[in-house]
């Protein structure tokens, strides 16, 4: 490759960054902008962690990129902790300890979501009922809510025109259905389901959710980036001068 097709090859890069159609996020990062340390001087010491691929915007049919971790520190003592606390993190990773002690496991055929094994089922349980205990001792009444709904709800919550990429849907009927990812607009029809009077508030709801998001492959990671998980979640309905107590 020479260098003017290596430099057409950066600015198309740097154009595609530019695009309407981009996601807010990826579109405020300022590309242009050099250096990303004021004197290279200061770099004493890098390490690259890991390589991996990508497809750009997480799409197949999109052309595959490299991805490179790496880290740096102004001297050898800081690399030397930073190290010696990935050594330390490695001992203590989730899925090991998870597979280890038979807590939980993973499947290709549901990529994403956990089964939990007995012994992880135990711990689960036993954290769903101290939750609870505290629910209640706050005032909260639990309340539970569909998984599906029709995307009329979406489109009114907003979730339709930021989110639906990231969430699963299917027609029935003619109809578009969503898998709920948050808890949040189920709660506002319960809320509405009926009239209520000021004396009702504050109202506390609160719920063990299952939600449902639709993760890209390559961002899954064990228990802490998946597509199926539970949400202790809870909502507030309050007057404006209810909200500071």
């Amino acid at each position: 490759m020479t260098k003017n097709s290596r430099l057409r090859a950066n600015t198309d890069w740097k154009i595609k960054f530019l695009h309407p159609n981009l996601p807010i996020a990826l579109r405020s990062r300022n590309l242009f902008r050099r250096p990303h340390v004021p004197n290279s001087a200061k770099v004493k010491t890098v390490m690259v962690r890991k390589t991996g691929s990508a497809y750009w915007l997480g799409k197949v049919e999109n052309e595959s990129l490299q991805r490179v971790y790496g880290i740096s520190f102004p001297d050898k003592a800081q690399m030397k902790a930073y190290k010696t606390l990935l050594a330390e993190a490695a001992k203590r990773d989730h899925r090991v300890i998870g597979k280890d002690q038979k807590l939980f496991m993973f499947h290709p055929l549901s990529p994403g979501s956990a089964f939990l094994l007995p012994h992880g089922a135990r711990i689960y349980s036993t954290l769903v009922e101290f939750l609870r205990e505290e629910y209640w001792r706050r005032g909260y009444e639990e309340v539970g809510s569909p998984n599906v709904f029709d995307f009329q709800l979406w489109e009114t919550s907003g979730h339709a025109g930021k989110y639906k990429e990231n969430m699963f849907s299917f027609d029935v009927e003619n109809r578009e259905f969503g898998v709920k990812p948050m808890n949040c607009p189920g709660h506002c029809l319960i809320y509405g389901s009926t009239r209520r009077s000021y004396r009702e508030l504050p109202m506390r709801m609160a719920e063990f959710g299952v939600l449902h998001r639709n993760e890209l492959s390559g961002t899954l990671a064990g228990l802490t980036r998946v597509r199926r998980f539970v949400q202790d979640d809870s909502h507030i309905f309050c007057t404006p001068e209810q909200v500071s107590r």
